[in-house]
């Protein structure tokens, strides 16, 4: 069997696709005859005909395994959904790769095992990369009509086609038909994003991941699918272009450490988008509910990658390329109406006396002409009609004509002027809610941020978890929710699912809601669910510290959770703070955030809540000194944004502020003035301002404000080129940090000392200093750290010539890297620098080795740029040994 790039053997694509399945198989912890069962169940429930999906026996089964054969692609479809909820529901999903919830990943699969050669799209046998993440709402169950639109969103999506290929040229700025047909309009702007447009509930969301979908299941873009909802007509903030940013990068690279400064971001997402390019694997990008195409430019790929947006508003300036939509054309609504009719396995329309539908088809007509046509209208009368199965259709559709001309206002119209029933199909939807779930319809309006989870909304309702669960439930199958999952699987059930509103029918429930204030106890309702979130992040945000080495790795766990639930709430946890009036909490929970946000570079949300404490306090709700820390706080934010010149104007008012807090607070300013000023780049500025900062400290006698500044001016002239002063710097900031006991920072301060004496060529003195840095690392229970300290001593002996201490080292990088998990994106590194060592040292085996398994670990991790530079260094090793071995053949 031939060698794969790691030294392994290689398995053709069928070998691969069997050896997957029974992975997967494997952790479902079904039996063949459970899999049969539970298939053929999903296989009956599945959209369209069952007789285009094969019945799932346990030999067809084994057979697949084995790799006998390969099944179609949609009993793959079913078989794969069935195996993976097994696996969740048994608790396996954490041992589930990443790739496998990726419908795409098997669809390449079963390529490579048929010998099909898909477009853009490489063979996943030999170690090549894996397709991308696939990142879309759950798709329309029932896609309808808009076969145009799609038709010249499919010619635009498909890889290698031409600007003009399947779209029709306009003048810029002409307006689209009115029918429901595409219309694209051409400018000088960007050539690898389009547009979508029209009114709100004209189903532009549903069009593009319905076309998005497509290009996935046919193998376009093996780079995977970035989603993004920007907000930009709901009534909270919307999207900031770093947030969406920040969710890409983490996407794409979950495993690098999150970028500090927005600028920092954006050379990190161009290279991305170039590596991806030059392994010819495309990534398509979705913006959804963009409101300035402007803010999010940066964002937009070069071709091959491409971007869909949605709004409502058209971007000539940004975007090249636009579809109009409109509302269905009659004939698209009538067939839209008439499936939604139809009650599961049944050809009729829901009514007591069974008759066909064409004996409805004037009814049919006159819903579609009472909802205006529009899709997020027709979806949700509709979804209210099928509630009422004993009265006749025509009743129910007579009390829909009586409600809509009720309900209809003069001033009812769209964007655009023309007639519109929406607010009217809202009513109408409304009146036939209970009371309960009209009540939690209204309160559920006033929740702040983007959407809520089940957990939060029973806050919210006052009612249990179980009875939230069924009022959302209920809602969302009249459409008037939308359900999704979101953050990580270490969270509950609960905490996962979310549920959001379109905007529109949240400004009417927000009315609604206004309305029936007092007995729905709006404002207790709210306060309630604040005060949630408050508790939650504070819990969160309180990490608990281990009391010895043994228990590293549960407060690693238990961090970890933390973290991820202010992952996945710190967007509804920020807007909470903010809508709410100012009030002391406000301030309180951005103090307490500060640590989680400037650790993990959130700083637009940061940057908000810090501006919103900022006010606060100016409004009586906090003291000075809370005051100095928010607009420090502010600072730091907006310095990771790049916004240098609005954090000093902070700093500036913190100096005010700073002057009646006694000697520190003036030096803190003056310090935090040098890091935007070293972060602007401005290196011998931010020197000065250390270097005034250090007077002060000194006056004030603070030895620890000491210690800081001289490692920042240590780092300084690093930056600078100066590692002479900058090693004198680095000795007195240790110095400063022991006589406070500040192990942490001695640590760090140690570490930058080592590398700077063995840039100087001082290795024994490096030794020395990483040493003790490394200790220090293993009192503070760092495991991170102290993997990295290793490592770095292991290269500081290395490079002193002393092998066998430099090797124990390095071995025991290795395994703590391999025995801590949480650090397992630290393996990778170890087993390069193990193998550069064993290669110098002549043990080109055990090099090779260390260099196969870190490309092993890298692509795993999907880190594409250290995964090349392991891959060119095994190359290289390969080139050698080959050299050596023909050597050795000359001289026999």
């Amino acid at each position: 069997m031939p060698m794969g790039v790691d030294g392994q053997e290689r398995r053709s694509g069928r070998e691969e696709f069997a050896f997957r399945l029974d992975q997967l198989i494997t952790l479902s912890g079904l039996s063949p005859p459970e899999i049969a069962e539970a298939t053929d169940v999903a296989r009956r429930r599945a959209p369209g005909s069952t007789d285009r999906i094969p019945v799932f026996s346990p030999q067809r089964l084994s057979d697949w395994r084995r790799g006998a054969n390969v099944p179609q692609k949609n009993a793959l479809d079913v078989l794969v959904r069935v195996l993976l909820n097994a696996a969740g529901n048994r608790g396996a999903s954490a041992s589930l790769p990443h790739r496998f919830s990726n419908v795409a990943y098997w669809d390449v699969l079963r390529a490579a095992a048929q010998g099909e050669r898909r477009a853009g799209r490489s063979s996943l046998s030999g170690g090549e990369m894996p397709a991308g993440p696939v990142q879309l709402p759950t798709p329309d169950d029932r896609f309808v009509g808009r076969e145009e639109p799609l038709r010249t969103l499919m010619a635009w999506l498909e890889p290698g086609a031409g600007e003009s290929k399947g779209l029709e040229r306009r003048r810029p700025g002409e307006q689209g038909s009115q029918d429901g047909s595409a219309t694209v309009v051409r400018t000088t702007a960007s050539a690898a994003a389009l547009e979508v447009i029209g009114m709100g509930g004209v189903g532009k969301t549903t069009l593009v991941v319905e076309a998005a979908r497509r290009a996935v299941a046919r193998g376009w873009y093996p780079g995977g699918v970035l989603f993004a909802n920007l907000r930009g007509h709901s009534p909270s903030h919307d999207a900031a272009p770093d947030e969406t940013l920040d969710a890409f990068l983490r996407t794409l690279r979950p495993r690098e450490e999150p970028l500090p400064v927005l600028a920092e971001k954006l050379r990190r997402w161009r290279q991305l988008l170039d590596e991806l390019a030059a392994q010819q694997r495309p990534l398509l990008i979705v913006l959804d509910n963009v409101r300035q195409a402007g803010r999010i430019t940066e964002l937009l790929p070069a071709l091959p990658h491409r971007a869909l947006l949605t709004s409502r508003h058209t971007h000539p300036d940004a975007i090249r390329h636009r579809v109009v939509l409109a509302p269905f054309p009659p004939a698209e609504a009538e067939l839209f109406v008439r499936l939604r009719l139809r009650e599961p396995d049944q050809d009729s329309v829901t009514a007591p006396d069974r008759v066909a539908m064409p004996a409805h088809e004037e009814q049919v007509r006159r819903i579609a002409e009472l909802c205006g046509w529009l899709p997020l209208a027709l979806r949700i009368v509709v979804a209210v009609l099928r509630t009422e199965p004993d009265r006749s259709l025509r009743e129910r559709v007579d009390e829909l004509a009586r409600n809509l001309l009720d309900g209809m206002e003069d001033d009812d119209t769209d964007a655009e002027g023309r007639p519109l029933t929406v607010r009217a199909c809202f009513s109408f939807c409304y009146g036939h809610l209970a009371t309960s779930r009209a009540r939690a319809f209204r309160l559920l309006a006033a929740a702040p941020g983007q959407d809520v989870s089940t957990d939060a909304a029973a806050v919210l309702l006052g009612v249990s978890v179980d009875a939230a669960r069924l009022a959302l439930r209920g809602l969302a199958g009249m459409h008037l929710l939308e359900r999704s999952r979101r953050g990580s699987h270490e969270l509950s059930e609960t905490a996962l699912e979310h549920w959001s509103m379109h905007d529109l029918l949240r400004l009417y429930a927000e009315e609604r809601g206004r309305i029936h204030m007092e007995e729905d106890g709006r404002a207790t309702a709210v306060v309630r669910l604040l005060h949630h979130y408050h508790a939650a992040a504070r819990s969160a945000a309180a990490i608990p510290r281990a009391t010895g080495m043994e228990e590293v790795v549960s407060v690693l766990y238990a961090q970890r959770r933390a973290e991820v639930w202010l992952e996945a709430e710190r967007v509804n946890v920020v807007e909470a703070a903010i809508s709410a009036p100012a009030s002391a909490w406000r301030v309180d929970l951005a103090l307490e955030l500060e640590e989680f946000f400037s650790k993990r570079h959130y700083h637009a949300e940061w940057a908000r809540l810090a501006a919103a404490a900022v006010d606060a306090c100016r409004q009586g709700y906090g003291d000075r000194r809370k005051e100095f820390r928010t607009l420090g706080d502010l600072a730091e934010a907006l310095t990771g944004l790049g916004r240098f010149d609005e954090a000093l104007a902070a700093l500036d008012d913190a100096d005010e502020v700073a002057g009646l807090l006694g000697h520190r607070a003036p030096a803190l300013v003056v310090q935090q003035r040098g890091v935007v000023l070293a972060e602007a780049g401005r290196l011998e500025e931010a020197l000065r301002s250390y270097e005034r900062a250090y007077a002060l400290f000194h006056e004030a006698g603070d030895q620890a404000g000491l210690a800081d500044t001289l490692r920042r001016i240590g780092d300084t002239w690093c930056g600078l080129g100066r590692p002479a002063p900058a090693e004198t710097a680095y000795q007195t900031a240790v110095t400063y940090y022991r006589m406070v006991n500040d192990t942490p920072g001695a640590a760090a301060a140690l570490g930058s000392l080592g590398n700077t004496q063995a840039a100087l060529g001082h290795h024994e003195e490096a030794i020395e200093s990483m040493m003790i840095a490394t200790d220090y690392a293993a009192r503070n229970r760092d495991v991170g750290s102290h993997i990295i300290g290793l490592c770095n001593l292991g290269l500081a002996f290395h490079s002193a010539g002393r092998l066998r201490e430099s090797m124990e080292h390095l071995r025991a990088a290795e395994q703590q890297a391999r025995m801590f998990l949480y650090h397992e994106d630290l393996l990778g590194a170890v087993l390069l620098r193990l193998g550069l060592v064993l290669k110098d040292r002549g043990r080109f085996r055990a090099a090779h080795a260390a260099f196969a398994e870190a490309v092993d670990v890298f692509r795993e991790l999907g880190d594409a740029q250290r995964l090349a530079e392991a891959e060119w260094t095994l190359t290289r090793l390969r080139r050698i040994m080959e050299r050596q071995r023909l050597r050795r053949r000359r001289r026999r």
